[in-house]
């Protein structure tokens, strides 16, 4: 099954629960090229004026500012997104494709990208907003508030969860979506770089560029701090930035969203916007409870609805309602997903194993422990580790099922289910 979840900051793409894209909905367009995601990113600083963001977010046919032959539009630059993300992926013509959208995307932006989708010969399966999707994984009921930031925007969607969860609204507060916040850490960490070594690095392209790649691809760990170097006329410069430099300069901006949330109440973080240095402790200093859905939480909920989806005779389903992780569970055969054992190498140990021996074991030193929960086992990354379940880093915990693959400390693991016949 084919899921493609489209949140602006980091576009994804994946067959069953193997992630074949995660890119973000960037592209820069020169005379000759066209670029998107990472590779996009990378030029970004480069070229301001060619760099657009907004054409997701957008999805409309408003002409873009930058003069190209085949690019006109904002929906231009979508279809030849999709494409691209189909070319990488290898996504085929007739597979059906779920879709994730976020809780404010238009009637007119979900037709609009039906047709460029099917221009694009992706065939939609079924369209579902991305909240209500992630949320259904999380075993919360009551009232609840989901949040995920896009380049331009946080989106706050209010969920009703009691055996199902289904949206009842949704807001947005543009003050704290990822490039106003990323246009401030870039000014901390060169202030930082203009007090230690005297230059600003701001003054050139190319070093602007350095600093804003080091800083999102840091921004994606958990680490408390880390390095940022440029190089400029043979000399390289470095300093060391603490997250809590950023979580100081976006005080006023998560004070913002902090306002716009409200009284304190149940709050389900997607795994993007939990990155956001200072951002939980901000929403627990004001009363929140806070959820972080793992990274591959849509993933797993769309392959729970498909088998049990009634498609329409005419038309294509749009989710505003799924049935919640308890409900899910009941309808699920458990174990067929819940994983036994721990291959490293050409070593399987069970999982028993392991937890039996937890805070001795070898395990630990590889950076990151294996807990049970009620539907299987979580796994914990250890302080200071940097732990990815197929290829998408662990911010907090995250599930793990059969087939997952696990990346710490430069080596490989894999979850697997050895079944004994007797």
């Amino acid at each position: 099954m084919w899921v493609l979840e489209l949140n602006d900051t980091e576009i994804s793409l994946a067959e069953d629960l193997n992630v074949v894209y995660q890119q973000p909905g960037v592209a820069v367009i020169l005379e000759d090229h066209v670029s998107f995601g990472d590779a996009a990113l990378e030029q970004s600083r480069l070229h301001p004026r060619q760099a657009q963001t907004q054409h997701w977010q957008r999805l409309n046919a408003d002409p873009v500012s930058i003069k190209h032959r085949s690019i006109k539009n904002y929906a231009d630059l979508v279809y030849q997104h999709l494409c691209e993300i189909k070319r990488i992926s290898k996504l085929p013509n007739d597979e059906r494709v779920f879709v994730a959208v976020p809780s404010n995307s238009s009637p007119d932006q979900l037709s609009l990208l039906l047709g460029i989708a099917e221009e694009a010969s992706i065939q939609i399966a079924t369209l579902a907003d991305l909240a209500v999707v992630t949320a259904s994984t999380l075993p919360i009921s009551g009232r609840c508030t989901f949040l995920d930031n896009g380049f331009h925007r946080t989106v706050l969607t209010r969920l009703e969860i009691n055996g199902s969860v289904s949206r009842t609204s949704s807001s947005e507060v543009p003050e704290s979506g990822f490039q106003s916040l990323i246009e401030g850490w870039i000014d901390a960490v060169a202030d930082l770089f203009v007090q230690e070594t005297r230059f600003d690095p701001l003054r050139i392209a190319d070093t602007e560029q350095q600093l804003f790649n080091q800083l999102i691809e840091n921004l994606a760990s958990s680490i408390d701090k880390f390095t940022v170097e440029v190089s400029y006329a043979d000399t390289s410069r470095r300093v060391t930035v603490a997250r809590s430099l950023l979580a100081t300069k976006s005080r006023q901006r998560l004070d913002a969203l902090v306002h716009q949330i409200g009284n304190p109440t149940t709050l389900a973080l997607s795994h993007r916007i939990a990155r956001v240095p200072g951002l939980i402790q901000a929403l627990h200093a004001a009363g929140h409870e806070v959820s972080v859905v793992e990274p591959n939480a849509i993933f797993s909920a769309a392959m729970a609805y498909e088998p049990n989806a009634v498609q329409p005779e005419d038309g294509i389903n749009f989710v505003t309602e799924l049935l919640s992780a308890g409900s899910q569970a009941e309808l699920a055969d458990p174990p067929q997903l819940v994983p036994t054992h721990l291959l490293h190498g050409t070593d399987a140990t069970s999982l028993n194993d392991i937890i039996a021996l937890q805070g001795r074991s070898s395990n630990k030193a590889h950076g990151f422990q294996i807990e049970p929960v009620a539907t299987g086992f979580r796994l914990v990354p250890t302080a200071g580790s940097q732990v990815k379940i197929n290829g998408v880093t662990v911010v907090t915990s995250a599930s793990v099922i059969i087939g997952d693959i696990i990346w710490s400390e430069g080596e490989e693991f894999r979850l697997i289910r050895v079944v004994e016949h007797g």
